[in-house]
């Protein structure tokens, strides 16, 4: 019985971290975070390195014998609501107020959070296109043509997220839409200006978490795990900058550039 409760809290402990790592939490949280999980729950000589898509663990069983456990995370997207759920869930844990089984039924509801729905990053996408427009010199005339690129963006990063099409494919598309878009709308309406609207309309796809989280996870000394995110960011910044040149080379050969 002790080593079914004991298997039950390694599991959790390796969920709880796989949940964190998989929606945006850094790194070094994810570790700090499941050794404070393990520690609560009596798991005994606990060993965790985390890399940004992986996480190694190691224990002892009741009886003396070691044991390893390993889980893949090969995608990982923000949902800083489950982070937090799960973050309050090592709380508890630590001040005593969850035994092994309520804490699993914790972690999860937090693993079941929804995430925004379709429309609402629609709409994220479209503000946030419009609004960067004009924060960057872009004038009222710019705003709405910046607000339909994001639309378009935003729905080339839904279709193609539904059959899990690769990141960087799906952001020279969605970049090459925008482009082409609103060097359009300038040859038709030379009063719009197509640099102020496909910035504004970029923006939405920068990945500045991954340069964030890669930075930090530098300094705080997890030089691999920075090192992959910041690979990650400039992978993600070049194909949409490729994705912009393409849209250029095509107006200019359709002549509206």
């Amino acid at each position: 019985m002790a080593e079914d409760l004991f298997d039950r809290a390694l599991e959790l402990v390796m969920d709880g971290g796989q949940t964190l790592l998989a929606n945006g939490g850094e790194v070094f949280r994810v570790q700090q975070t499941m050794e404070i999980m393990a520690a609560s729950l009596g798991v005994q000589d606990f060993h965790v390195y985390v890399l940004t898509n992986g996480i190694f663990a190691s224990a002892h069983l009741p009886g003396g014998e070691s044991v390893t456990l390993v889980r893949h995370v090969p995608t990982v997207s923000i949902h800083l609501g489950r982070v937090e759920a799960v973050n309050e869930l090592s709380r508890e844990l630590a001040a005593g107020k969850l035994d092994v089984v309520e804490a699993e039924q914790k972690l999860a509801a937090a693993r079941a959070l929804p995430r925004v729905t379709p429309r609402r990053e629609v709409l994220a996408c479209i503000a946030g296109a419009a609004g960067f427009a004009y924060l960057f010199g872009g004038t009222l005339a710019d705003v709405p043509v910046a607000a339909v690129a994001g639309l378009l963006e935003a729905l080339v990063c839904l279709h193609f997220g539904r059959h899990s099409i690769n990141r960087m494919f799906t952001d020279i598309v969605a970049a090459f839409c925008c482009t082409v878009w609103a060097i359009a709308v300038q040859a038709v309406v030379p009063a719009v200006s197509a640099n102020a609207a496909i910035i504004g309309a970029l923006m939405v796809l920068t990945p500045g978490v991954a340069l964030t989280m890669g930075v930090r996870d530098i300094l705080n000394g997890d030089y691999l795990s920075g090192s992959i995110r910041l690979l990650d960011a400039l992978l993600i910044a070049g194909s949409i900058a490729g994705g912009v040149v393409l849209g250029w080379i095509v107006a200019r050969g359709l002549g509206v550039a």
